[in-house]
C-alpha cells in the first residue's frame, strides 16, 4: 500500500489526520523493521509487512493497484551469465486486474 492509499482509507475513518503523519509513521515502521518499502514502479513506494514470507508482486497497468502473488519461480540461476552470482531477485508482473479487466 503507499502512502496516499493508506491516508485516504485513514481519512475516511479518522478526520483531520494529515498526510505528513502518515509518511513519518511509516518511515518509523521502516526504521523499526516491522515494514518494507518497495519500489514497485519509478516514483512511488509502497510498504509491506517485513514479516511476510518470500513472494512477488503483480501491478495493474489500468488502476496501479499492486497484489501480492505467493510462489516463486524457480530456476533462475540457469538465467545468470557464467560467473555470476544472484543474492537477492524480485519478479514484478504487469497486466490488467480482474476489476479492470471486467471494466473494459
Amino acid at each position: 500500500m503507499s502512502a496516499n492509499e493508506l491516508w485516504e482509507r485513514m481519512r475516511a475513518n479518522q478526520s483531520g489526520i494529515g498526510l505528513a503523519t502518515v509518511y513519518r509513521a511509516l518511515n518509523r515502521g521502516v526504521d523499526e523493521g516491522r515494514l518494507v518499502a518497495v519500489g514497485l514502479e519509478p516514483g512511488s513506494v509502497r510498504y509491506e509487512a517485513a514479516d511476510l514470507a518470500h513472494h512477488h508482486h503483480f501491478l495493474c497497468s489500468a488502476c496501479s493497484r499492486a497484489f501480492d502473488l505467493i510462489g516463486c519461480v524457480r530456476s533462475l540461476e540457469k538465467l545468470l551469465p557464467d560467473g555470476f552470482e544472484m543474492t537477492n531477485h524480485e519478479i514484478l508482473l504487469y497486466g490488467n486486474c480482474a476489476d479492470c479487466r471486467e471494466a473494459s
